[in-house]
């Protein structure tokens, strides 16, 4: 019985940092013609307004062509990311810690943790394709990913 009882403790504190969301963008005629999906795991603060982030990137270009989106609640939302620290730039450990100290809500702690990494994707996916591509050496391919990293995460 115990051992029934920690297998499931396991499995839901393994999906309490994970989530992941869809919508659909469709034409005036209301026929689907694309979508954006996002999700993150291991992401305990902020995690729906990260998906919210991601959502909205994804999907504001065809809403500045004119189409629409199934989940219009993210047309409300206000997507500005806060100042960070003068000289300083956004990564994950400064956020935390403004987040900790009360400076930024969850919510924003949400948008920045999700534009910093997907800054960071778009250098590694790019360094990906060099390499794959003999564009770059291993050596730089290493060197590219490992500064966005701290990029990304500031250790």
């Amino acid at each position: 019985m115990y051992r029934n009882l920690l297998k499931i403790i396991v499995v839901l504190f393994c999906l309490s940092g994970c989530a992941e969301r869809v919508i659909n963008i469709t034409d005036n005629e209301g026929k689907i013609v694309g979508g954006c999906n996002a999700g993150f795991d291991w992401h305990f603060y902020g995690l729906q307004d990260s998906i919210d982030y991601m959502l909205y990137e994804c999907a504001k270009d065809s809403i500045a062509k004119g189409f629409t989106i199934s989940d219009e609640r993210l047309l409300t939302l206000d997507f500005t990311l806060p100042q960070p620290p003068e000289g300083k730039q956004w990564n994950k450990k400064l956020a935390m810690h403004h987040f900790h100290k009360g400076n930024i809500t969850e919510r924003k702690l949400g948008y920045i943790l999700a534009a910093i990494e997907y800054e960071y994707q778009k250098v590694a996916w790019s360094a990906e394709d060099d390499l794959a591509n003999g564009k770059i050496t291993q050596a730089e391919f290493n060197k590219i990913t490992k500064e966005a990293k701290f990029k990304w995460l500031g250790e």
